[in-house]
């Protein structure tokens, strides 16, 4: 799209769509039992047994209805804020909210772990290309944190596989 007017436009139809498609889980969710709710679990790369597996419970059924009902007023606040590089602004937002969808969503550890990673690269350009005056060392510092404490993460999620045999959270 050439039109920065109609990008902001469409990111606001798409995360407001998404927001109202997310009000669908409150209403189908089933309170009374404490089993994961809309799972999908197919095989990912099953030479490793890491599997595609993702549903939701109470507490992550709240964090996504929160993370689609903030997602348009995210593109509303940036409205008139950002006017350099909207486009790649609204991919990084779009992106980001996707990717913290897929992490309260996510039962295979790993799957959480593409997930997690794949939300904080939008978030360091967002900070990084759109941040206040020091947005380049805050930019540095998010990442250099966030790669460090993933690589524990990683390590912990190998070791966990390992003792456990899976990575995927019973069903």
């Amino acid at each position: 799209m050439r039109s920065e007017r109609l990008l902001r436009w469409w990111a606001l139809a798409g995360t407001t769509a998404v927001a109202l498609l997310s009000l669908r889980l409150w209403t189908g969710f089933h309170a009374g039992t404490a089993d994961f709710q809309f799972v999908e679990h197919a095989a990912w790369i099953p030479w490793l047994k890491i599997n595609y597996a993702v549903g939701i419970d109470g507490i992550s059924l709240l964090l996504i209805l929160l993370t689609t009902l903030i997602a348009p007023l995210c593109v509303l606040a940036s409205w008139t804020y950002i006017q350099t590089r909207v486009k790649e602004f609204m991919i990084c937002l779009l992106v980001m909210e996707t990717a913290m969808i897929g992490v309260f969503c996510a039962l295979d550890s790993i799957l959480f772990f593409v997930f997690w990673e794949s939300m904080l690269i939008p978030m360091t350009l967002l900070i990084g290309v759109w941040g206040g005056p020091r947005r380049i060392y805050a930019s540095l510092k998010f990442f250099i944190y966030t790669m460090s404490g993933s690589i524990f993460l990683l390590v912990a999620l190998i070791a966990l596989r390992l003792q456990a045999g899976t990575s995927t959270s019973p069903t």
